[in-house]
């Protein structure tokens, strides 16, 4: 199953870092190269981060969802059980065996 929230929460993290990382590249002409470096470490540390809080928030909605489908699955099938007719055959069996008993106690 596709989450498509999930999705959308990851195209616009990229987006941020992508717009952050672009920042960075204009100034790759007069900013020396390790200070560029320091910040291109920054800026993928933070988007882990972002992807790792993303993952975090993506388990809690689905055990949330499987919750909620499984408990609809018990309501549905609580529904159908209670339409379902009762078994007949097996009071009236149990029925003929009791008497049966009461039967053979009063002979002896």
């Amino acid at each position: 199953m596709i989450n498509y929230h999930k999705n959308k929460l990851i195209n616009e993290t990229l987006d941020k870092f992508y717009d952050s990382f672009s920042h960075t590249l204009d100034t790759a002409d007069y900013v020396p190269e390790r200070f560029n470096k320091k910040v291109c470490k920054y800026i993928f540390k933070n988007m882990k981060k972002a992807f790792r809080r993303i993952d975090k928030e993506d388990r809690k909605y689905q055990r949330l969802f499987r919750k909620n489908l499984r408990k609809k699955d018990r309501e549905k099938r609580k529904a159908e059980k209670a339409l379902k007719p009762k078994k007949k055959w097996f009071n009236f069996f149990k029925r003929k065996s009791t008497n049966r008993l009461n039967a053979d106690s009063n002979n002896s």
